[in-house]
């Protein structure tokens, strides 16, 4: 009698001789966890490795072997073109420390405006080739205030008076340009908030990184200006300019004069 009741309970809880069910179901689910997340490091691991690639490519200086664009880049010279006219453009030794993205698009100036290979009487620009000048006619910082690294650079004219003042990006195209008449200064960087002069004979923290452009005989600053989109140039007070100054204020003021009334008694 007991054997016929235990075997009608277990007709009647046939679970209870069958308990692997959920546990496969559990192994299939971490399964498919597990392969998802492989998969999501994989993904995570190449695109981060492709990222600081093309990080590297934008901070390294020269090299004979550079890796192939990923990207179309306007600003840039070819790979070929930039193999066969970067000595050109850049003559010395002093030049090699430029990042290669801000070279090509060097060269690439360079060629669509004729200077390497003009023609005698045309306006032709290059970079000095005065060892300890080199240094001095290339700035960089955020100059736009947009987070991205830019680069001043100062080239020559054919007069051997004259010069030109670019900015650009490093995906070469031009920010800003001007011909320098009678002018071959020296460049330097500044940080955001260093104390400068703008609009009127008060030091002021700059707003955002500029360029000191310098002769012998004046300072400018070049900053830019986020309202009207454009570089402005500000004249850097010398001592002897503020202290002419004073001297002309002090000498403005209106004489103490005796009074020549004379009260008659």
């Amino acid at each position: 009698m007991q054997e016929q009741q235990n075997n009608g309970l277990n007709q009647n809880h046939p679970e209870i001789e069958k308990p692997a069910k959920p546990n496969k179901r559990k192994k299939i689910i971490w399964t498919i966890v597990i392969v998802t997340l492989v998969i999501g490091a994989c993904t995570f691991a190449y695109l981060y490795g492709e990222y600081k690639a093309r990080q590297a490519y934008y901070d390294v200086a020269d090299t004979e072997a550079y890796p192939a664009d990923s990207v179309h880049v306007d600003g840039w010279a070819s790979p070929e073109d930039y193999a066969n006219w970067k000595n050109a453009t850049f003559p010395i030794p002093q030049y090699d420390d430029i990042p290669t993205p801000f070279k090509r698009g060097i060269v690439k100036i360079f060629l669509d405006n004729g200077y390497l290979n003009g023609k005698e009487g045309d306006d032709i620009y290059f970079f000095t080739k005065i060892k300890d000048r080199a240094y001095r006619v290339i700035a960089y910082g955020d100059f736009t205030g947009q987070g991205d690294r830019e680069m001043a650079f100062v080239l020559e004219n054919s007069d051997f008076e004259s010069s030109a003042i670019f900015i650009i990006p490093q995906n070469g195209n031009i920010l800003y340009w001007k011909k320098l008449s009678n002018e071959l200064p020296t460049i330097k960087s500044f940080k955001k908030g260093a104390l400068i002069y703008l609009n009127e004979m008060k030091l002021v923290p700059a707003p955002n990184d500029g360029i000191i452009k310098q002769t012998k005989n004046s300072k400018y600053v070049l900053i830019y200006n986020k309202q009207t989109k454009t570089f402005d140039e500000y004249y850097q007070y010398t001592e002897d300019d503020i202290k002419n100054a004073q001297e002309t204020e002090e000498g403005d003021e209106p004489e103490e004069t005796a009074d020549t009334i004379v009260v008659e008694q």
